[in-house]
């Protein structure tokens, strides 16, 4: 069983409902409703969160060490930044 529920949407917001829907290959229904169950259905899973990234790191090629070394430097400039805010 399914419900129609009818929600104003603002004008401003309707080109970029219709955008990110054709960017997801659906119709602007479908992309609602997507949005609705993917709300209503909690908190995603860390393995849902980092799929992308984990499909981007393999198709770059990066070795382990490699990306530890990435993350490694991302977190010493993190933290000289902290040391030193206003360094350029």
């Amino acid at each position: 069983m399914s419900m129609t529920i009818e929600v104003p949407i603002p004008d401003d917001l309707i080109p970029r409902l219709e955008q990110k829907a054709r960017s997801a290959g659906l119709d602007r229904e479908q992309y609602v409703r997507a949005l609705v169950s993917r709300e209503l259905a909690g908190p995603r899973t860390f393995d849902e969160i980092l799929g992308g990234f984990r499909e981007e790191v393999t198709a770059s090629g990066l070795s382990d060490s490699e990306l530890d070394q990435l993350f490694d430097s991302a977190r010493q400039d993190s933290f000289a930044e902290l040391e030193n805010p206003h360094r350029e």
